[in-house]
This record gives C-alpha cells, sequence and structure tokens, in this order.
C-alpha cells in the first residue's frame, strides 16, 4: 500500500520570496535617490471644441447662382467630426475660410493631457527649474531709466513668461506610482512560476485571465456594439449620452431595420442561458461561423494560396533596374529620345528564386503519397523533409524570439520604471 501523498510545504517558498524582494529593494535604495517607484506626469490643461468638416459639394450648393434658394445636397458622405484646439492658427484659419464649422449644441471639452517623465530625477530637475523660473518671473519689472512703452511692453512679456511657466504643471502621479507596483508586484508573480506552481503565481494567473477578459469586452462593446447597433437603432440617444461626434445618417430606416437582424441574433443567441430552449442558440452560431468561415476562406485563398502560386512562378534568373550611366544619356540626348534604364543580373535574387522552386517541388513531392518513396522519388522527398525541417524550425525560432522581446521588457520594467537601477 503506497504511502498517501504529502502537501508540499510552500514556507520555504515564502520565505524566499520575501528575502529576495527585501534584498532586491534595499540594493535599489542605494541606486536611487528618493522612494522607490516614484512616478511624476508632465500636466497641460486642453479645451477641444467639436467641430465638423464643410464638403466641397455642400459648400457649392450654399453659392447658388442669381440669388436662385440653395437646394440641398443628398447622397453625400455624413461630414467627418472631430475634437480641436481653437487656438491652433491652422484650425482658425480653417474655421474663417468655412472648411471647417462649430457643431451646435455641443459644449466644449476640458480635460488635463497626463504626460509620463522618464524617471523621477528627471522631473524634480524640471520642477526645480520651473521654481527657479517663476521665482525670477515673479518680481515686478524695474522701471528705472525706462520709459513707459518699454515698461509696459517688458512688463506684457514677463507676464507672458509667467504664465508659461505656471501652465507647466509637474507633479507627483500616485495613480502611475500604484500602477508600478501592482505592475511590478504581478510580475514577480508570473515569473514565481519559476520555482514551482504556488497560490501566488495562481491568484496572478486568475488576475490576467479576468482582466483579459473584461478589456476585450469592453472593446467589443466601445468599437462593435455601440456604432455597429445601438448607434442604428437609437441614434439621437447615443448621440447624447456615448458618442457626441457621431455623424447623420443618410438613411436612418434602413440602418434601423437592418440593426433589427443582429439584435435578434444575439437574442437568440441569448437563449443559451435559458434552462430551455438552448437549441434556438444553435442558429445564431450556424450564422457567425458559416458567415466568417466564408470570408475567410476567400481571404485565405487570395492571401496564401494564390500568392504562394505566383511567387512560384517568378523568372528563374532575376535582375535589378539600375539608372543610365552619363553615356546612356549622352546618347539619348543626343538622338532626341529618353533614357532607357539598364539591368544588371541580381545572383541573390537568382539564387532565391531556384531555391524556393527547389523547395515547392520536393514539399510537393513529400505529400505525394502514391508513389513509395524509394529511388529518386524517396531523395527528393528527403530534401522538401529538410526544407520543412528548416521552416518548422525558422517559424519556432521567430516565436521563442517574440516571447525573449516580451521577457527582456518585464526585466527592463522592474530594474528601470520600479528600482531605477538601469536608466
Amino acid at each position: 500500500m503506497s504511502a498517501p501523498a504529502t502537501k508540499p510545504n510552500d514556507t520555504l517558498l515564502w520565505v524566499s520570496l520575501i528575502v529576495f524582494g527585501v534584498v532586491g529593494l534595499s540594493v535599489g535604495k542605494f541606486f536611487r535617490p528618493g522612494p522607490i517607484a516614484e512616478a511624476y506626469v508632465s500636466v497641460t490643461t486642453e479645451v477641444r471644441t467639436l467641430v465638423e468638416e464643410v464638403p466641397a459639394a455642400n459648400e457649392a450648393a450654399a453659392k447658388p447662382a442669381d440669388g436662385a434658394a440653395a437646394e440641398p445636397v443628398t447622397g453625400s458622405t455624413p461630414p467627418k467630426r472631430i475634437w480641436v484646439d481653437t487656438d491652433d492658427p491652422a484650425i482658425e484659419r480653417q474655421l474663417k475660410e468655412g472648411t471647417l464649422k462649430r457643431v451646435p449644441d455641443v459644449a466644449q471639452a476640458v480635460w488635463d493631457v497626463r504626460t509620463p517623465i522618464d524617471n523621477a530625477a528627471t522631473a524634480r530637475e524640471q520642477m526645480a527649474s520651473l521654481e527657479n523660473e517663476a521665482e525670477k518671473l515673479s518680481a515686478p519689472t524695474d522701471s528705472t531709466g525706462l520709459t513707459k512703452e518699454e515698461f509696459d511692453q517688458r512688463e506684457a512679456a514677463r507676464t507672458a513668461a509667467l504664465k508659461v511657466v505656471e501652465e507647466k504643471r509637474i507633479v507627483s502621479s500616485p495613480r502611475d506610482s500604484i500602477g508600478i507596483w501592482v505592475g511590478a508586484l504581478l510580475t514577480l508573480g508570473i515569473l514565481s512560476f519559476l520555482v514551482r506552481d504556488n497560490p501566488f503565481y495562481k491568484v496572478v494567473e486568475s488576475i490576467l485571465i479576468g482582466v483579459s477578459a473584461a478589456y476585450w469586452m469592453l472593446v467589443a462593446f466601445w468599437s462593435t456594439l455601440v456604432p455597429d447597433l445601438l448607434a442604428k437603432l437609437a441614434p439621437d440617444l447615443v448621440r447624447a449620452t456615448m458618442l457626441p461626434g457621431l455623424a447623420q445618417s443618410e438613411d436612418p430606416t434602413q440602418d434601423f431595420l437592418l440593426a433589427l437582424i443582429p439584435l435578434g441574433l444575439a437574442i437568440m443567441l441569448l437563449w443559451r442561458l435559458m434552462p430551455k430552449g438552448g437549441w434556438i442558440a444553435v442558429w445564431p452560431l450556424a450564422v457567425v461561423i458559416g458567415t466568417f468561415a466564408g470570408m475567410r476562406l476567400t481571404a485565405t485563398i487570395e492571401a496564401d494560396f494564390m500568392a504562394q502560386i505566383a511567387a512560384a512562378m517568378e523568372p528563374m534568373a532575376a535582375f535589378t533596374t539600375v539608372p543610365p550611366d552619363e553615356a546612356a544619356i549622352a546618347a539619348a540626348q543626343a538622338a532626341g529620345t529618353a533614357p532607357s534604364p539598364g539591368r544588371e543580373f541580381n545572383f541573390g535574387g537568382t539564387l532565391a528564386a531556384i531555391l524556393g522552386l527547389i523547395g515547392v517541388v520536393t514539399v510537393l513531392i513529400y505529400f505525394f503519397f502514391s508513389l513509395e518513396h524509394k529511388g529518386v522519388v524517396g531523395k527528393t522527398a528527403r530534401v522538401g523533409v529538410w526544407f520543412l525541417m528548416i521552416t518548422f524550425g525558422a517559424a519556432f525560432g521567430l516565436t521563442v524570439m517574440g516571447r525573449m522581446t516580451l521577457l527582456i521588457g518585464r526585466f527592463e520594467f522592474l530594474f528601470g520604471d520600479w528600482l531605477n537601477v538601469v536608466k
């Protein structure tokens, strides 16, 4: 009778994590001044106004000849709406010219643009510099030896410079600092799997899956559900509550009727959650899968199958177009014709075309199972196996290098943004 399996003791794991964490934080403390993972941001207040582009056709219709009434332009594309800074000279010029116009009944949007600063040391230097400039500019202009006009000019320049300095706000960012700490702890939780499977890793794994699902749900809601369904069913409500920049539709009735089809399929899909009638959800699944398969089939045939056939039909001898030399240009000028470019043999392109043809033929022979792979057919198929292995190895290497890039990025975050050991 075998002995019962003992539960692994995680005491050593947690002790080692605490020890290495304390040592790492202590070492990082010697390499940087100030608190660890201290984040600063540059805050700029921006005011944006919603405007829409005025199409050229609408401009022409707005200027009827002989004083006749302008006829509305039908069938045109809805004007594009954008949020702009009206203090920008280019935007101000477009508003005066009439290529842009303000959208009525939409209030201006005011928000703070937060720009992260590279590191805390740089932020503190910029803060000290701004404080010194503000202190120098706060003193009024000395009027000694100045006329009234000169004094007014210097005082106006000092006030404008002081306003610019005061608008450059660099503040500590508790939100970004907490984000750095949370990111560092979650990264260490994932890396703890290198020791073995542990509760810390399981918690972080669950957080990753849950946050990813919630993120993609929100992306689908705002990029698909709102503009493609809700905006078609209730455009005025969506424009008033969710998307103030939503353009007017050319045919709202047609959009409403077409939107009822995906709405009905979505309701049928939710029937899977009901105690009975789960078979109803099979029909919208069939529509989605069949439609997606048909669309992807055409795209795959064009992008992969036909493209590979076209690539295999390239000429065996490759040439590179070169500009005409001085002698050819002089001869063409003497004859009164345009100089024609020259051609030179491209050894690399020719070698690539030959190898590509050999690879295609040998791989196809390897997958030709009607003949036994013996003799010439077997040797040719063996060459095709080498091409397949090289292709699979290159694909695997690309995948590994991509994962290594992610790992290096995490280490740069830990030793840069968190501990600030490396710059």
